[in-house]
């Protein structure tokens, strides 16, 4: 394999990691993780390595660090609420976004037409790949808190975003917007086994019950209560 490095990419690859405020010693792996199958095909270097290998091992080091923070941050949401937190953080939208903030554009070895368009995915992948490449030189540790501090915004984001969330918000703006008071929630009841119960909540407005909802976490049991609470509402007004 070609590990030769010119000066000029020596000096943009340390120019890149002083930015990034890393210690990275391989500079040759660096290299592969910007490295393109594109590039290599245009410039004929079949024995040179691109940066999938690197992409697939990346991608798998940002799920594990983004899992153990949701996992943390998140004790009541259920399997399926977690997994619709981490889509949203390692999702090609947000990776772009991520790279397009470390200006890695300028980094990436593409083929002309790809240089020309630079589709977002080349630019999410080459992401993935240098976080392979940190937790090899550096290890778990920097790698976890290069993580957080550039995705940090994003995984505090996605539990705002999604659809399941959005309905106590809504129930809570109609209440303040009345003037009723806030909306409480209570645990009624929790049945099944350990590794799959099922929890029922009642939302409750000035010790009138509202309505209730069932669900595989307190979370998701108070989202559909929320949801039923704000039809309810909708159908009184009709």
């Amino acid at each position: 394999m070609n590990t030769y490095l010119t000066p000029g990419r020596k000096k943009d690859l340390v120019s890149l990691l002083k930015c990034l405020k890393l210690n990275i010693k391989d500079l040759t792996l660096l290299d592969t993780a910007f490295r393109h199958s594109s590039y290599l095909k245009e410039n004929k270097k079949s024995k040179t390595e691109n940066n999938e290998r690197l992409e697939f091992f990346g991608d798998a080091v940002l799920k594990l660090v983004i899992s153990e923070y949701l996992m943390k941050d998140y004790p009541d949401y259920s399997e399926g609420e977690l997994s619709k937190l981490r889509a949203f953080v390692v999702s090609e939208k947000v990776l772009t976004q991520v790279a397009g903030r470390l200006d890695l554009k300028k980094y990436i070895l593409v083929g002309k037409n790809e240089k020309r368009s630079m589709p977002v995915s080349i630019l999410a992948d080459s992401l993935e790949a240098i976080l392979a490449v940190i937790y090899y030189d550096c290890g778990i540790d920097i790698t976890r808190k290069f993580i957080y501090e550039y995705f940090k915004e994003f995984m505090e984001l996605a539990g705002k975003n999604t659809e399941i969330d959005n309905y106590k918000a809504i129930l809570q703006e109609y209440t303040q917007k009345y003037n009723l008071g806030l909306p409480l929630y209570k645990t009624v009841s929790e049945t099944g086994p350990e590794h799959n119960k099922e929890f029922e909540v009642v939302v409750v407005l000035n010790n009138n019950k509202l309505a209730q909802g069932k669900g595989k976490s307190k979370k998701e049991a108070s989202q559909v209560a929320a949801k039923n609470a704000l039809e309810a509402i909708n159908k009184s007004k009709k």
